[in-house]
């Protein structure tokens, strides 16, 4: 289970524990921008929408203010590198140097969501359910042949979901190896959409099968979220609502922090 939080302070991350940090496009605050470093304050500036530019903010003010915390520093000093292994430019995932803490971060519509571990590698995803979802042209390179028969024989009005828990789950475990979609997602299997989430099959990676937690992320209606670790020591899983460091972070006035810069 998923243990709700909310407040305006970050628990210690020990080794078996996850954090799930999530807020709403509308927590979006103009001081966030000072928080922001060179190259994140490029990418806000380059988006044309602005709840894209509001999804890309937040993500990156929730894992810096978090990481702040973990790490006792200020949250422009968190080393989070974007740089993609394949074309070195800085559009990859964030992570941190070996031995830090490792993140993932994702954002739909109104949500972002952004986990976090001591060690181990994970992978977060969330999808709006949206009416417009073109099952069988999507799930064309998703879904493996048992996995589509499962979303066929769903009744029409949860096709869409159906597809989106495989679609989640997939992402999650990709995301949490740091390939992304450099892999087909038909080379994995996961369980039904009805049943727990646990991957069955890495065509690559088998030796992840009997290691890698997943759990169903729980936020707003009409959005699905999927999580995994790829770690079975991870057990606490805690979801907290970061609207109140988006609104009330202060350094001067909220005592978070113990940088070596004081």
């Amino acid at each position: 289970m998923i243990a709700w939080k909310d407040g305006d302070f970050i628990p210690k991350l020990h080794h078996r524990n996850c954090q799930i940090w999530w807020a709403q496009i509308s927590d979006l605050q103009p001081w966030h921008f000072h928080l922001l470093n060179e190259e994140e304050r490029k990418k806000a500036n380059s988006f044309h929408h602005e709840a894209d530019r509001a999804r890309f903010v937040i993500g990156c003010v929730i894992s810096r203010l978090v990481l702040g915390k973990h790490l006792s520093v200020s949250p422009l000093q968190v080393p989070i590198d974007r740089m993609c292994p394949v074309c070195k430019l800085a559009h990859g995932r964030p992570q941190l140097p070996d031995g830090m803490p490792q993140l993932s971060v994702s954002h739909s519509g109104e949500y972002v969501v952004v986990a976090f571990t001591a060690s181990a590698p994970v992978g977060i995803d969330i999808e709006q359910i949206t009416p417009n979802i073109d099952v069988m042209n999507m799930a064309t390179g998703v879904l493996t042949d048992t996995e589509m028969m499962h979303v066929m024989q769903l009744p029409d009005e949860k096709k869409i979901a159906g597809f989106l828990t495989y679609w989640t789950r997939k992402e999650a475990v990709l995301k949490a190896t740091g390939e992304g979609l450099m892999i087909s997602p038909t080379h994995l299997t996961v369980s039904a959409p009805n049943d727990a989430p646990k991957l069955l099959v890495f065509k690559e990676k088998s030796s992840l099968l009997e290691n890698t937690v997943m759990m169903e992320v729980q936020l707003g209606f009409g959005y699905i979220a999927s999580l995994a670790v790829l770690n079975k020591e991870i057990t606490e899983f805690q979801q907290r609502n970061a609207r109140s460091l988006l609104y009330f972070y202060e350094e001067e006035r909220l005592p978070i922090y113990k940088s070596s810069e004081r």
